[in-house]
């Protein structure tokens, strides 16, 4: 208390640099005309970058990109050329509709004349094994399909399968001539479709009420009785609309957009080898064929205005103990491009960046200031965030959800913490032509500014080192996924163990279980999984959903329970969920080796196998491939001879390594040359209540040892994941 206390006083009593008349006004430069809506890889987004650039120069600000203060950033781009949509037969007639008024053009959409019925289906989703398929048994090839944003009200959680990509590989798959989406009254611009969903040939919209009502004309629904019976169920609904849609786009092959990246040296001589991030992106929209341009004031040249404002103050000041880094991302548009793009290239060592601050929509609202994810920041953030609840006047606060979609999104995964500014209140023009710079606020820009100035000159002044402090650390194993191999025994109700990392729940090992016995365990405990929301379909998906914070479990049985069993039960587990099978060690790897059968029947259905470490680990492991796991202690695999090591470290399969106390610098070499490879720290053995603090010492001695923050970020999660993934 007596230290937040402390910064309450520091903070009040700030005279602060920043100029919120100065950000405005460069916001109103961004967001004229002359920029053309700034869309990434267009003459108005390049021209934008070359703007940047040179007030950084002025600055005197070091370029920092691949080319001088430019980065360039590999993506698709796209321009429209003319669109028309109308529906022919409602009973009033033929029905034009209005781009921007009642239709959008999805970015990247491809070019054709269709002539064809619309069909709504509903979601569009296709989940079989969660009881969804909105498509039913209606036959949509060559018909324009209508999809409606979200998912139905149910037990299951749709999370991956409601997005654009998903609900539109569906409708391809289909046979569908034209996509639509419906997600508001009035469709936003510029959402858009990563490049390898582009196909050429395929329009695609998204369309406001006006166009769903004419759909609905005579079907007996409305708009709202039609949400309602999707929001229960699958109802693909044929609306005997004949659909006119002809639209024309190019592709404008060779033309990338670039993130601008300047940077001021830290004074201090060990300090300044930490970086702070400052950033927001500096793309928008752009023009639509029939020439309206979406300035994107608010989103973002807003942002990217405070950004230069504070890049100013930061220039013109003495320098601080740490370097500060800014960065004009482009892309994020398109799908967060440029910030995935650096954070994967970045033009300094990524794991010497402690923080990331970045600003979206920062110009328009009440005058009130939002700030996201100050604890993942640590203490610092938390006292920092204490400090803020006791002024009069101070900023909205939340905590970071595990979903982001702006720039500090990619920087959080990456391992570097993430805090998000926005202006609070109400943001009316998100994504349409109307978001002009006469509708931004000095108030806004004002109230965030003179936040981010605090905060940015408190981080970087801090004394002592904020990438080795234990909050870093902290931050570091907020993301580390944990698997407990021990987990629990499923009993007969289905139980799921409460745990912050993933739990492993136990198939019974007797064989004389019936299986009927087995089934209602497991019966039990996807609808006890389902009724907590905790992910049970998998370990890929249970290690896929930790980086949103949600519980995962997985199912997984010996195999001398299996052996006994006939093959049809092995294959029935392992369509109800069966995850992982614990091989037996053994001094006798022919005598004891899985039946083929069975074998075959279990790595066809994606099981993975735990491979113990002994002296036919090395046979085991080229049996099973990339669906093999070998699981061991450190202090094991350190005893064990270096060339099974070595053939371990280079293998298809995972090693997962369990730190059950903390390693020995001797320990630790042994799994260096596996750190870019399928190598993952485990802590498994931690107490829930201590695996924290287990972590940060592990973690404390990888530092000592000269590991990365990249290093230790791979071999805590992102391993994991690529293993998973392919």
């Amino acid at each position: 208390m007596i230290k937040c206390i402390v910064l309450f006083l520091a903070i009040s009593s700030l005279v602060f640099a920043f100029d919120a008349q100065r950000a405005y006004d460069f916001a109103n430069e961004l967001s004229s005309e002359k920029y053309e809506g700034r869309r990434s890889g267009h003459p108005g987004g390049l021209k934008a970058e070359e703007y940047v650039a040179d007030y950084c120069k002025t600055l005197g600000l070091s370029p920092l990109g691949t080319n001088g203060y430019f980065q360039e950033v590999p993506m698709l781009v796209t321009q429209e050329q003319s669109s028309s949509f109308s529906i022919t037969n409602s009973e009033l007639g033929k029905i034009s509709f209005v781009q921007g008024l009642d239709y959008t053009l999805i970015t990247h959409s491809g070019s054709r004349y269709v002539n064809a019925e619309a069909v709504l289906v509903g979601h569009g989703i296709v989940a079989e094994e969660k009881g969804l398929n909105d498509y039913g048994d209606v036959d949509v090839r060559g018909k324009v399909v209508v999809i409606q944003r979200g998912a139905p009200k149910s037990a299951y959680s749709f999370d991956n399968e409601r997005s654009r990509t998903k609900t539109l590989a569906w409708a391809k798959e289909r046979g569908a001539a034209a996509v639509m989406w419906h997600d508001r009254t009035f469709p936003v611009n510029g959402a858009a479709i990563p490049a390898d969903s582009y196909t050429p040939d395929m329009p695609m919209l998204y369309v406001g009420d006006r166009v769903l009502q004419v759909l609905l004309e005579n079907t007996g629904f409305s708009l709202k009785s039609y949400q309602d019976k999707i929001n229960s169920g699958a109802a693909p609904l044929e609306t005997g609309k004949q659909v006119s849609l002809s639209v024309a786009t190019k592709e404008l092959k060779g033309k990338n957009g670039s993130n601008v990246i300047a940077v001021r040296l830290g004074s201090d001589a060990v300090l300044k080898n930490e970086v702070i991030v400052v950033g927001g992106h500096l793309d928008h929209c752009g023009a639509t064929a029939g020439g309206i341009v979406y300035n994107g004031a608010d989103d973002d040249a807003s942002g990217s205005a405070l950004v230069a404002e504070l890049a100013r103050v930061v220039a013109e000041a003495p320098a601080m103990k740490r370097t500060v880094m800014f960065i004009w991302f482009t892309g994020e548009e398109d799908g967060l491009l440029g910030s995935k793009y650096f954070v994967q290239h970045p033009t300094i060592p990524f794991g010497n960046i402690v923080s990331m601050l970045n600003f979206d929509m920062v110009g328009q609202g009440d005058g009130g200031a939002t700030i996201v994810g100050l604890e993942l920041l640590g203490n610092v953030g938390k006292a920092w965030a204490d400090s803020l609840a006791l002024l009069e006047k101070g900023p909205k606060l939340y905590g970071y959800d595990g979903d982001a979609s702006s720039d500090y999104g990619p920087f959080v995964g990456g391992g570097a913490p993430g805090v998000a500014f926005f202006s609070s209140g109400s943001h009316p023009f998100y994504h349409q032509f109307s978001d002009d710079g006469k509708w931004l606020n000095v108030e806004s820009f004002k109230s965030v500014g003179e936040q981010a100035e605090a905060l940015l000159t408190n981080l970087a002044n801090r004394q002592g080192s904020l990438a080795s402090r234990s909050d870093s650390l902290k931050m570091i194993s907020r993301f580390a996924t944990t698997i407990d191999l021990d987990g629990y025994f499923l009993d007969p109700q289905g139980t799921v163990k409460s745990s912050s990392s993933i739990e492993v729940a136990w198939l019974p090992h007797n064989s004389d279980v019936p299986m009927s016995d087995m089934v209602n365990r497991i019966s039990h405990f996807l609808a006890f999984c389902n009724s907590k929301k905790i992910v049970c379909s998998g370990l890929k998906d249970a290690v896929g959903k930790q980086s949103e914070l949600k519980r995962g479990t997985v199912l997984a049985i010996p195999e001398i329970s299996l052996r006994a069993r006939p093959i049809e039960d092995a294959l029935a587990l392992a369509k109800l969920g069966l995850s992982m099978v614990s091989l037996m060690p053994t001094s006798d790897a022919v005598k004891m080796a899985m039946p083929d059968q069975l074998f075959n029947t279990l790595k066809d259905n994606g099981v993975y196998a735990l491979i113990p470490m002994d002296y036919n680990t090395s046979a085991r492991v080229q049996r099973w491939g990339s669906q093999g796991i070998v699981t061991t202690s450190l202090a094991q695999f350190a005893e064990s001879p270096a060339e099974i090591r070595d053939s371990l470290l280079t293998s298809d399969a995972l090693l997962l390594i369990d730190v059950v106390s903390p390693p020995t610098a001797e320990q630790l070499e042994t799994v260096r040359a596996g750190s870019q490879r399928y190598v993952h720290l485990n802590f498994g053995e931690s107490f829930d209540d201590l695996r924290d603090s287990d972590q940060k010492k592990a973690f404390t001695k990888l530092y000592e040892a000269g590991f990365t923050r990249d290093e230790i970020f791979l071999m805590t999660g992102k391993n994991l994941n690529r293993f998973l993934n392919g």
